[in-house]
């Protein structure tokens, strides 16, 4: 490896401070995405950032987003990449057509290593990045533990500026393999149970121990059996991996945060 081609001592520390307030933020997946891309792009040096969370099970399946933010597209940028993502999504862009056949649960790319120039130049995505002003693209797809959910990172760059060199490829791999790891964890994941999901049965259970309620009053408030209650209960440990009710109340108000899918970003 050449010597120009390793990561900075100096960078690794900035990213494990990046890491760090990306935590401090962790309770809501808007704050903490928005951070790490600013951070990033300060860090690697790229005007713009993208990226989110969904789930892809590589390669029969096509990505399903979950969530999408930005960092740095002006408005007028943003309303054509909010528009192109509603009407083609990000199966349609060649650079996760590629990511589709690669294996593994980190990959971090540059534009050229997954797509050629020939092929990208002639794309309507590569249009959409014309019409906004960037060319060269850094992506990062991280397969978040216990299940198909994926974390992405996409930096890009301003048309006429250099590729993303061997050493900040390294340096993305690096930072997105540390936040990585406390996805769903410290860091609050759209790809975690949630409540919107249950049935309504046990969505009123979860109402009322959210209330403070005993199973004793919960069975008597839904005038249901206390046997039942408890398999309610038991059902909703098991859901949100939990294995009492002060870790489920606890687990409850901290994904308050979550936000359903959307394209347009939060205020800033």
């Amino acid at each position: 490896m050449e010597k120009v081609d390793r990561v900075r001592t100096v960078d690794i520390r900035d990213a494990y401070r990046l890491i760090g307030e990306c935590r401090d933020v962790g309770v809501d997946p808007a704050l903490w995405h928005l951070r790490a891309f600013e951070g990033l792009c300060a860090l690697i040096g790229a005007p713009n950032a993208t990226g989110g969370e969904g789930w892809w099970r590589r390669p029969h399946q096509p990505i399903q987003p979950l969530t999408g933010y930005d960092f740095g597209l002006a408005p007028g940028a943003r309303e054509r990449y909010q528009a192109y993502m509603r009407e083609n999504g990000p199966s349609a862009d060649p650079i996760f057509c590629a990511l589709q056949d690669l294996s593994g649960p980190l990959v971090t790319r540059t534009r050229r290593q997954l797509v050629s120039d020939a092929h990208w130049y002639r794309s309507d995505s590569q249009e959409l990045r014309r019409l906004n002003g960037v060319d060269h693209q850094l992506t990062s797809v991280y397969r978040i533990a216990g299940g198909d959910g994926i974390s992405v990172i996409c930096l890009q760059r301003a048309i006429g500026e250099r590729d993303f060199s061997p050493s900040e490829q390294r340096l993305l791999r690096f930072f997105h393999a540390e936040l990585g790891r406390l996805i769903a964890g410290p860091l609050v994941s759209a790809t975690e149970p949630n409540h919107e999901t249950l049935s309504p049965r046990l969505r009123q259970t979860l109402a009322c121990l959210l209330e403070g309620d005993s199973e004793k009053l919960v069975a008597r408030r839904l005038k249901i059996s206390q046997a039942t209650t408890h398999q309610y209960v038991t059902a909703l440990y098991r859901r949100f991996r939990v294995r009492s009710r002060a870790e489920l109340l606890a687990y409850m108000l901290r994904r308050s945060a979550v936000r359903p899918w959307s394209l347009v970003p939060p205020e800033r």
